[in-house]
């Protein structure tokens, strides 16, 4: 054997030089606060500095059955406003050394499953759902992974974490802003009724119109994709014929395709007609000066999606965490 040669240091080596039990050591490496005194918790992390002793990470991930890594499923990663939540959400991750895994849905239960039993095989530590789809899969994952809903619940599978903000109550005080400028006929492109965000949003609005008594028909609803081109579609159907001056959109996706073919019609914006949204995002203030808005603070999503998952991992209890908004009007 050669002499110069380094003997991997082990967890009964520490244990050895602290003169604590193998047990000790393993509660201080894996931080776990539980039975290790402060005097213990010193001689232990003497003993590993005094020994250079490196925990075998791979070693702790197989046998507690996870990984450092944890798992983040978005519905539409062409989505601006998600894709800034899975920007922080990663950025925040990062600065803790634990790497995230993305999967992109596109809002398809069958695919989500699919990812969901991927995830699994990896052996994450937990797992963020970026406005999750209803599936067999996730209700059978959440019994046994720490789960974070973010921005969207799933009201069938309740004790569930989730981080979002009160859309029902956001979607009034827009609405009471667009009406309180005296529009005429309003324009609805909502999204998709099954998501209960969407759903809450749009009852936001349409409670706010009965109560101030605008009446809205069949013929000035439009049920979009969460998507430009299905809010292009949307507008294409509702606008030209009819004379709206203000167009609510389920989120600022469905406002981007709006905007586009109001501009195709020769109407101006906000001239001839305002346009509200949903979510908002950093690259709106550059590029989206027409869009009236309410900021959902993708940022705070990031932060406590970080801190409850941290909680969930330690065998912490479940939270529903409803966050502020803002009402961003630009035009």
């Amino acid at each position: 054997m050669d002499n110069n040669s380094k003997k991997t240091v082990s967890i009964k080596d520490v244990a050895k030089r602290a003169g604590v039990s193998i047990a000790s050591v393993s509660r201080v490496v894996n931080d776990n606060p539980k039975h290790v005194s402060k005097k213990t918790r010193a001689l232990v992390q003497q003993a590993i500095s005094e020994l250079n002793y490196s925990p075998n990470r791979i070693g702790r991930a197989l046998r507690a059955q996870t990984s450092d890594s944890l798992a983040l499923i978005i519905s539409n990663i062409q989505n601006s406003f998600y894709a800034a939540v899975a920007w922080e959400l990663e950025s925040k991750l990062n600065e803790t050394g634990t790497a995230m895994l993305l999967f992109n849905s596109n809002e398809d239960p069958q695919l989500q499953d699919r990812f969901l039993e991927e995830i699994k095989s990896r052996r994450v530590g937990g797992i963020f759902m970026l406005c999750a789809v209803e599936s067999e899969g996730l209700r059978e994952t959440v019994k046994s992974f720490p789960t974070i809903f973010l921005n969207r619940p799933i009201p069938s599978i309740p004790d569930v974490s989730y981080i979002g903000i009160d859309d029902y109550a956001a979607a009034r005080e827009l609405a009471t802003s667009m009406l309180a400028n005296g529009q005429g006929r309003l324009a609805i492109l909502h999204g998709p009724r099954s998501s209960e965000t969407s759903s809450r949003r749009l009852k936001g609005v349409l409670d706010t119109c009965n109560d101030r008594g605008y009446q809205i028909s069949e013929d000035d609803l439009f049920e979009a994709e969460l998507s430009m081109e299905s809010g292009y579609q949307g507008a294409s159907e509702l606008l030209g014929e009819r004379n709206y001056k203000a167009v609510f959109c389920g989120n600022d996706q469905i406002a981007y395709g709006v905007f586009r073919r109001c501009r195709e019609l020769g109407l101006a914006v906000p001239g001839d007609i305002r346009i509200y949204g949903f979510d908002d995002n950093p690259l709106n203030e550059w590029l989206a000066p027409w869009l009236n808005t309410v900021r959902v603070p993708h940022v705070a999503y990031a932060e406590n999606a970080v801190q409850q998952m941290k909680k969930l991992t330690r065998g912490g209890d479940t939270r529903q965490l409803i966050l502020p908004y803002d009402l961003v009007i630009r035009a």
